[in-house]
């Protein structure tokens, strides 16, 4: 029998890996719609604009009573919360406070630019003055929603899974006979997804179409909760609500779809980059002024030299280069840590419980390195056998029966820290 662990014996570090910060296994319930989403598209991405009806209830991630949560947390910021009223943004200083002391400026003068600078890091919105601007028809934007609420921050990495593209989420909300934009077109393509009440689109044709479809004209239709519609990039819209419609809420998912001509354009650069630095064409040109003839005989041949050279680029490595950048990296989702820490005390040998990540277990000369996640726990050589038996079970085990040669006191200690690291949970 080997000397029994003690807590002393663990030491968690930062590792590199591309996994994902842990947090709870698999997604909160009605997430998995972004892979729907994503195969409803289908052939329409970055070509033209998609309707459809009743794809999913969404409502669930985000309903009328979380919004009041949120603007009465006051945890939101001016770059977080825009109120619009007839086509403009309305001055923070109208609907955010900082602290309790009421504080009055004219809007545009330069105390009123030191009070905007105030709110972006001290205030947050005052609930009765943002109700008060929703009644008489302003419309609520809130921005990077994804950020603050966990369920669509797991909606969004599912999304970002499904695409290798970044995303976020707006929020919208208009009361009656209502509208906070006029004709615009957005510079990424969104999903529009409504989750209450009732929204009126006007579509323009995209560019894609007003290139490809002569026939494609405007498109006007109404949204209800479950719709999804999407918009490719540089598609002029524009949206309002009806009279008797009731209060609108729709959430925009928006990224960019990549386009062959902007992927090319970056290879080139990265091609010219390198040689550039080979040719020594990156010095510096002396005294340019009235010296057109001289950088012309330096640079032309410089680029005939280099569209020669383009023949033999390995355009896959170049690729590679610009998708490893350009790839986003892993969403955070750290849900539910807080929880395991305070789970883990209560652990027994006869608690269920299953991993939440991929464990990889190495051992060096004086310890043994288990990585999971963005962590690595470093244990004795002795926890060797222990640590790759949890490695290699697939469903729900105990600490009793994982059939090492650790006692049964260090079997429960090493998955009591396992699971303080959110590696592990109760099955």
């Amino acid at each position: 029998m080997q000397q029994p662990l003690a807590e002393t014996d663990f030491e968690t570090v930062d590792a590199p890996s591309d996994d994902a910060v842990l947090g709870p296994m698999g997604y909160p319930p009605g997430t998995k719609v972004a892979a729907e989403l994503v195969r409803t598209i289908g052939d329409s991405w970055g070509r033209r604009p998609l309707h459809r009806t009743g794809v999913a209830d969404i409502s669930g991630l985000l309903g009328i009573e979380d919004i009041d949560e949120l603007i009465d947390s006051r945890t939101l910021r001016v770059s977080q919360l825009w109120v619009c009223s007839m086509g403009r943004n309305l001055p923070p200083s109208t609907y955010m406070s900082v602290g309790e002391q009421p504080r009055t400026r004219s809007v545009g003068s330069t105390a009123d630019v030191r009070r905007i600078m105030t709110l972006a890091s001290e205030g947050s919105p005052d609930p009765v003055k943002v109700a008060q601007h929703l009644a008489a028809g302003a419309s609520l934007t809130l921005n990077q929603v994804d950020q603050y609420v966990p369920a669509l921050r797991a909606m969004c990495r599912q999304f970002e899974d499904e695409t290798h593209l970044r995303c976020g989420v707006i929020l919208f909300v208009t009361p009656p006979s209502s509208q906070a934009f006029s004709l615009h077109a957005d510079p990424h393509d969104i999903i529009v997804m409504q989750t209450h009440g009732t929204k009126h689109w006007e579509i323009h044709p995209s560019l894609w179409e007003r290139e490809n479809d002569p026939d494609a004209g405007v498109r006007t239709l109404t949204m209800h909760p479950g719709d999804m519609l999407y918009v490719p990039e540089g598609t002029p819209h524009m949206a309002r609500t009806s009279g008797d419609g009731g209060l609108s809420v729709h959430q925009t998912v928006q990224f960019n779809v990549p386009r062959y001509d902007a992927v090319a354009r970056r290879l080139l650069e990265l091609a010219f980059e390198r040689f550039c630095g080979e040719s020594g064409l990156s010095g510096p040109i002396p005294m340019p002024r009235g010296g057109a003839p001289e950088m012309a005989e330096r640079i032309g041949p410089a680029l005939a030299r280099f569209a020669a050279s383009l023949a033999d680029t390995d355009v896959s490595a170049l690729l590679d280069r610009h998708l490893e950048s350009a790839l986003p990296p892993p969403r955070t989702l750290a849900t539910g840590r807080f929880s395991a820490l305070a789970a883990a005390d209560g652990i027994t040998a006869a608690s269920p419980l299953r991993r939440t990540a991929r464990l990889r277990v190495r051992s060096g000369e004086q310890r043994v390195h288990t990585v999971f996640g963005r962590r690595e726990l470093r244990t004795p050589l002795h926890t060797e056998k222990a640590l790759i038996a949890l490695a290699s079970t697939e469903g729900p085990f105990t600490p009793g029966t994982l059939g090492t040669d650790l006692d049964a006191d260090s079997l429960v200690l090493l998955c009591r820290r396992l699971a303080r690291e959110g590696a592990l949970t109760f099955a």
